[in-house]
């Protein structure tokens, strides 16, 4: 339909770039819900009475931008703008939802966007003026600091830095010719939010939703689709298919098939099923349907935690604090409760609550009902359960907590939003009436082993002590040995891991003794000390608040002078309606093929053969492209040390080898997979450590020689000696690298459409591969979706291989490179070791200094001399 708005950023659910509003009718709750989803993730299959709003359907230039894009143009909040049709989304699915947000609501709505540009601050500084309790310093308006509540205790005045109303704020509206402003927009200017005006819920698609439905099968290449209505149908589908994968939001699967290339002929979707879909408060806890999404657990959860009292919902606390980090909203909102308990994943957020409470599963087969309970038999291996393959999960119950009973959550992840656990955990208590005497106690953690695990041994040994500092110390002299790691365990930080198992349990400690303290009950144990109250406390971050500030242009200045004006983006508006064409935007054009890289599995090595047999029979292979159809020069790059496509050796992982080209692209990197390459195994170099004890260097050394080194050593008083490491880092630029060539059918002529910041060496590398002179290839440019240095000059190497690709086949071809190809191909930013020595007398006067300084520079030198 050639809406290509929503863009592709990472294809794993983890940019938000591809952001849409799902909206459907909930025939089990009765009402229109709107919720964010990835689009690519989510499975057409699944769209049955769904409607679908990408960025395109809710404003555009041409006529009206809907405020939520008005605002991000206006606020300066879009700059590549590849990641904005998503953050706008976002934004919009919010308001539809809720027309009048807190700032906190905003903030977490953007928990799954990512903004590689902007650093966020002048997103949130546009979309703060939806929420009806920020100012623009950022803080609760009238409320401490902020800068219209006319107090002189104000911290740093207002959003300008100057006194609230006083000589020079931004709020006292006085006329100056020579003012400090902090406003880069003017509020004033944007256009109200009607939610009135908003498109209504297709009618059509409510009265289906509501109709008796029907089962559906969709059939393709390799995989049917089967979405069954009732649970007795789903339950003889999965004694016909026992294999088959039961899929809710594909948040899983999805990215099986992808990245691990993964084949699961049979799919079936139990979305329609009312028991899966079922919220039962029971005696003993609160049943959830398998179906069930996770923001609809966390909407039960939190009713509960509301309606119930405090002893009863120690539990369904510690699932909402997992809750509130687990992933994105727009995962949250399509994956299931029971995909997350069926992955298995031994870091998985939520099983250790689980495991830790006992809380029990319901499974159905045509054999019947059983009941399990989430113990430590449950997990029999790596992504392995009790459940037999023919067993569908129904339901879990999770368990009313009782008096005397305390359970806490916790997990560690490289960052607090959206992102996958080094170490998860949940921690159980349960105290003998009215004492602090354990009378059973579940120590539950995950990525301490391939699955979640029960510290069986610590809590035998913990049951029946006294909750004082002997059992802390005791805890963690037992939890250290019995959550122990071999150094080269899987995910790697073994030392950091060991250790969070014992923060977490201590943090777990001191919240129960707090809270015995809070009870009434006595204890033999001093109370927890007022400087470790912090780690008791739940994690909370008040909004962000920011300043800018900036002198404004003279009142004498010409109109048409714009120097020193805060201009907006001139493509802002076009970015945010999805408008803006990206390189890979431009419709496909007629016989289009599409190009996938065949690339080396090895660091060094030859390569002793090429099998393109098995590629060749799937549907819509064309050709393999390698080094032997290049008519111009192989040799290509900065320094003349690089290949269009490795010939006899391969010396890094991600070498190009070859391509295969197909009619569309998923047959196209389903042939490239098939292709089958054998190699010798050279030895690699891998670190930087490896090739200073190889000696192996790039010419060119520079050096700083000054003075006599040796001599200023012998006077010094003191010498210091020692070495830093700094990591490499990935350019991470939303858009991957992408490429449209077309022939012209003249004098080998070619136009190349290019995301890349160098066209002139694009053009001047494409043409020597191709044999002719720079005159005859064409590079166009219009945007980049970001490229902080990364397609300086990495760009061209993809180019390069698409241009020879089009030239033997006489016929556009195009590609757009997967993030994880991306990052394979196209290099980083170096790697750096540090080693220093330095001479220094006693009054800390330097005497001398040897530093010896080393780059990665990768396989081929390219910009690392500049570097």
């Amino acid at each position: 339909v050639g809406l290509c708005g929503t863009k592709l950023g990472c294809g794993e659910g983890g940019c938000g770039a591809c952001t849409v509003m799902i909206s459907k009718y909930d025939p089990f709750r009765k009402k229109i819900l709107h919720h964010t989803a990835n689009a690519c993730l989510f499975p057409v299959c699944a769209l049955h009475h769904v409607a679908v709003t990408t960025v395109e359907g809710i404003g555009n230039t041409k006529s009206r931008l809907h405020p939520a894009q008005e605002r991000i143009a206006k606020s300066h909040g879009s700059q590549c703008g590849f990641c904005t049709p998503g953050i706008v989304m976002s934004m919009y699915t919010l308001l539809r939802n809720n027309p009048e947000p807190h700032m906190e609501d905003i903030e977490d709505a953007f928990q799954g966007n990512l903004c590689r540009c902007t650093g966020y601050r002048p997103i949130l500084e546009g979309y703060r003026t939806f929420a009806k309790d920020m100012n623009c310093c950022g803080k609760i308006v009238n409320g401490t600091g902020c800068c219209r509540s006319g107090k002189e205790n104000t911290m740093n005045g207002g959003c300008c830095g100057g006194k609230a109303n006083g000589p020079g704020c931004c709020m006292n509206g006085k006329e100056d010719s020579t003012m400090t402003s902090s406003s880069l927009f003017n509020s004033s200017e944007f256009q109200p939010l009607d939610p009135t005006q908003e498109p209504i819920f297709p009618p059509e698609l409510m009265t289906q939703s509501n109709k008796q439905q029907k089962q559906m099968c969709f059939k393709g290449e390799r995989v049917m689709w089967i979405q069954p209505t009732t649970l007795n149908e789903l339950v003889a589908l999965k004694s016909q298919y026992p294999n088959a994968k039961l899929v809710v939001g594909n948040t899983e699967v999805g990215i099986e098939m992808r990245l691990k290339n993964l084949l699961y002929p049979v799919i079936i979707a139990p979305a329609w099923i009312p028991e899966m879909n079922a919220v039962q408060h029971t005696e003993t806890g609160v049943t959830i349907g398998a179906a069930c999404t996770l923001k609809s657990v966390e909407e039960v959860m939190r009713k509960a935690v509301a309606d119930l009292p405090p002893y009863k919902t120690e539990i369904f606390q510690a699932v909402l604090e997992q809750l509130r980090w687990f992933a994105g909203p727009q995962i949250r909102n399509v994956a299931a409760i029971g995909g997350n308990i069926m992955t298995a994943s031994p870091i998985s957020d939520l099983n250790p609550v689980l495991m830790a409470s006992g809380s029990k599963l319901t499974l159905v087969s045509k054999e019947g009902k059983r009941t399990v309970t989430m113990d430590e038999k449950f997990f029999t291996g790596y992504r392995k359960t009790i459940v037999k393959p023919e067993e569908i999960l129904l339901s879990v119950e999770i368990p009313y907590s009782k008096k005397g009973e305390y359970f806490s959550a916790f997990k560690q992840a490289s960052r607090r939003e959206d992102d996958i656990a080094i170490v998860t955990c949940g921690l159980r208590v349960l105290f003998q009436g009215g004492t602090s005497r354990v009378q059973e106690i579940k120590l539950s953690y995950g990525g301490m082993a391939p699955t979640t695990v029960l510290a069986l041994k610590t809590c035998k040994e913990l049951t029946g002590r006294d909750w004082n500092e002997k059992l802390l110390q005791d805890a963690c002299r037992l939890l250290s040995a019995e959550m122990d790691l071999s150094p080269s365990a899987p995910g790697g930080m073994v030392d950091f891991r060991r250790t969070l198992t014992l923060s977490f349990f201590f943090k777990f400690y001191l919240t129960v003794l707090q809270k015995l303290s809070k009870s009434g009950t006595k204890t033999v144990c001093e109370p927890v000390p007022s400087n470790y109250i912090s780690a008791t406390e739940l994690f909370h971050k008040d909004p962000i608040a920011n300043a800018q500030l900036f002198q404004e242009v003279p009142k004498g200045q010409a109109v048409e002078d714009m120097v020193g004006r805060p201009l907006v983006h001139v493509s802002a508006a076009k970015q945010a309606s999805g408008e803006a064409v990206y390189c890979d935007d431009i419709p496909h054009l007629e016989n289009e093929l599409y190009l996938t890289l065949v690339t080396s599995t090895k660091a060094h090595a030859k390569i002793l053969s090429v099998d393109v047999s098995e590629a060749q029979s799937v549907p819509g292979f064309v050709c393999f492209v390698s080094a032997k159809d290049v008519p111009g020069s192989n040799v290509t790059g900065i320094a003349n040390d690089e290949t269009v496509f490795a010939k006899d050796v391969v010396t890094c992982v991600g070498h190009i080898i070859g391509a295969v080209l197909a009619d569309t692209q998923e047959h196209s990197r389903r042939a490239a997979k098939a292709v089958k390459i054998k190699y010798e195994e050279l030895e690699p170099i891998v670190t930087i450590q490896e090739a200073i004890e190889k000696k192996s260097f790039f010419k060119d050394i520079k050096r700083i020689n000054k003075g006599d080194v040796k001599k200023g050593f012998e006077e010094s008083d003191h010498i210091l000696e020692g070495e830093m490491y700094l990591g490499g880092q990935e350019h991470f630029y939303l858009e991957t690298h992408c490429t449209l060539a077309v022939p012209k059918g003249e004098d080998g002529e070619m136009e190349l459409f290019v995301s890349t910041q160098n066209p002139m060496k694009t053009q001047e590398f494409a043409a020597n591969a191709l044999g002719v002179p720079s005159n005859r290839v064409v590079v166009r440019v219009k945007r980049m979706g970001g490229g902080f240095g990364g397609k300086e000059t990495r760009s061209t190497i993809l180019t390069s291989v698409v241009a020879v690709a089009a030239f033997k086949t006489g016929r556009a071809v195009r590609c757009m490179l997967d993030r994880d190809e991306d990052m394979l191909v196209s290099g980083g930013r170096h790697p750096f070791l540090g080693r220093y020595k330095v001479g220094f007398m006693k009054n800390g006067k330097v005497k001398s200094l040897e530093v010896s300084y080393y780059s990665n520079g990768g396989n081929s030198v390219d910009l690392s001399h500049g570097v």
